[in-house]
């Protein structure tokens, strides 16, 4: 197992990610911190994972027929990892990169959005538009929240709905095309008029604060998440192979890594880029490109989404990919000593 150096603080990232790059050169850059699986073979599939600090991290995914719990929404304390009951049925294919409002958002099938009052230990579920699935959540604040989706059985089954901090309501893309958008996977957004969604068939969109407009993009291929910062956005995607677009100004430009596998999920804290695939893949972008890492993680599971807590450690989450939506993985990169013992409740 690879061996990684991670620091607190400022300087968490950095080591971090350094670590990432030296692992590929000599697999070995210090005592102190490895790349691990928590969790290899969960009832269902882990599709994403987000959380205020190490030691509150929340966990949702599939929801397994067989216990008639619910979807996974798992809250790990530092200790151990809590099975939440939210009164729905359907996975959950998103939790909010951070609170919105005070709170952690939650989207999925059934065109379920639920939001998660952790004070109260409480969900409360939305009436919604529509009953597409809901891949992505994202909001400026808790009066204006946007979430995307899309029926995969209609190549021009796209939503954009909006929450106004009273109501959801679909948005109007007749104006982008006619006919319907693509299926939306993610939505990301730097501030209330800089939002940007991905989708299918490379679709990009943006809105300004009063409009919704299609977005330029060199490569057509499926987008699955976007992510990024104060100055830069990335967005990952595939089918089989690894497409990584960046913004460069109103449009966006193809840096994907060559010989990289399918792509699912990227998160950007800082400087640092990191970004999930197919068979547990981990790339990390240095100064101008896309390098996959070796992390000593081996599995024939797929990484459907990542994050990195504010100490610098790294979690990847997913599983079976397909279908079934079975055998979640959880993993972690860094020194804190993270508990695998699931209370149900």
């Amino acid at each position: 197992m690879n061996t990684w150096r991670v620091m607190t603080g400022a300087a968490a990232m950095s080591a971090a990610m350094m670590a990432f790059m030296g692992s590929t050169c000599d697999g070995n850059v210090g005592p102190n911190a490895s790349a691990r699986f928590v969790f290899e073979d969960l009832n269902a599939a882990i599709l994403s994972i987000s959380g205020t600090a190490a030691n509150d991290v929340y966990a949702v995914g599939g929801d397994p027929a067989e216990d008639n719990l619910g979807p996974y929404v798992l809250h790990y304390d530092g200790t151990n990892w809590r099975r939440l009951q939210t009164g729905v049925t359907g996975a959950l294919w998103w939790i909010s990169v951070e609170p919105i409002g005070g709170d952690f958002w939650m989207a999925g099938e059934n065109g379920n959005i639920l939001r998660h009052d952790a004070a109260a230990d409480d969900f409360e579920d939305f009436a919604t538009p529509g009953t597409e699935t809901i891949f992505g959540i994202w909001g400026a604040g808790g009066s204006d929240i946007w979430a995307v989706g899309g029926d995969l059985e209609a190549d021009n089954g796209g939503v954009i709905w909006h929450y106004d901090g009273a109501v959801w309501t679909a948005q109007d893309l007749t104006a982008i095309n006619a006919g319907g958008v693509p299926t939306l996977y993610k939505i990301w957004g730097r501030d209330a008029d800089d939002v940007f969604a991905v989708g299918s068939e490379g679709t990009i969109l943006h809105f300004d604060g009063m409009d919704w407009s299609a977005v330029d993009n060199e490569s057509a291929r499926t987008l699955f998440t976007i992510n990024g910062d104060g100055s830069r956005a990335f967005a990952v995607g595939g089918f089989g192979d690894a497409a990584i677009v960046e913004q460069n100004g109103d449009s966006f430009e193809d840096n994907s890594p060559a010989g990289a596998l399918q792509l699912n999920g990227i998160f950007v804290r800082g400087e640092q880029a990191v970004a999930v695939g197919n068979e547990v893949t981990v790339a990390y972008r240095g100064d101008t490109d896309w390098e996959v890492q070796n992390t000593g993680l081996d599995s024939i599971r797929d990484f459907h989404a990542t994050w990195i807590d504010p100490d610098g450690g790294i979690w990847a989450v997913g599983g079976n990919l397909g279908a079934s939506l079975n055998h979640g993985i959880i993993a972690y990169i860094g020194t804190a000593t993270i508990g695998a013992n699931v209370v149900q409740e």
